[in-house]
């Protein structure tokens, strides 16, 4: 269960950096504006921080299992789509929907880390996690850039949508049942509002935006400006971006 939780956030960092590297290539083809590009690199993290609430609530009321079996079917169709696509409103609903499944995944590790795995081994656990979300933008970042050079972005997005979905039957057959290993009482989870209380929640709030601020440049903006603005090859692209996102 550990290695699918593992593998499924490896594919949903592969999923929310390839259009960044696609960018240039897309533009052209499509005959996207500087500014509609800007509002398509984007439109993910709109749906994906609205979302987290959404998912976060929906995960507490219903059987979890599913809610990230949902979230994970919704981000690799949209992957998936998006090779199909033949204009911006069409790119634009398939971003948006990526956001809207993607926002299901950490919900989800979260209440099935603290639901199924004892205290002593969760720090364990949360660092296998930790190694897909690492490994997710280097191979993206790497090897997309190279396979989009050679083979072109719609057969990227088509090829790593549909596979993707795979993993959905080994998830079914060895996803956590009932009977959790951790039993965490309602009446001991503190409150929003308590939580927003402690300087340590703002301190853990500010880490994650300013390491998140360098991390999502590098995967949102990085790849188009070396092609464009420094006329890298997609190749070299692809190996100089691939290296900060190890």
């Amino acid at each position: 269960m550990l290695v699918l939780l593992a593998l499924s956030v490896f594919i949903n960092y592969v999923d929310r950096g390839n259009l960044s590297i696609a960018a240039h290539l897309i533009k052209d083809e499509l005959g996207i504006s500087a500014s509609q590009l800007g509002i398509l690199l984007s439109s993910f993290f709109w749906t994906y921080a609205s979302f987290q609430l959404v998912s976060g609530w929906l995960v507490d009321r219903f059987h979890v299992n599913w809610i990230l079996a949902l979230g994970f079917f919704l981000w690799s169709a949209a992957t998936a789509v998006t090779g199909f696509v033949s204009g911006f409103a069409t790119l634009l609903a398939a971003r948006l929907i990526l956001g809207i499944g993607e926002s299901a995944a950490y919900p989800s590790y979260s209440k099935i880390l603290a639901r199924d795995f004892p205290e002593e081994q969760r720090g364990r656990a949360n660092a296998v996690i930790t190694s897909g979300l690492a490994c997710g933008p280097a191979f993206g970042m790497f090897m997309g850039g190279m396979l989009m050079a050679r083979f072109g972005w719609r057969p990227f997005f088509i090829v790593l949508g549909l596979v993707s979905l795979i993993w959905l039957l080994p998830w079914f057959r060895w996803m956590p049942r009932e009977h959790p290993v951790v039993a965490v009482e309602a009446q001991t989870c503190p409150s929003i509002a308590e939580i927003l209380q402690q300087r340590s929640a703002w301190g853990t709030f500010a880490g994650l935006f300013f390491g998140n601020y360098w991390s999502y440049f590098v995967l949102t903006w990085l790849p188009f400006y070396l092609v464009r603005e420094r006329h890298f090859s997609m190749d070299t692209m692809a190996k100089m971006v691939g290296q900060p996102t190890c």
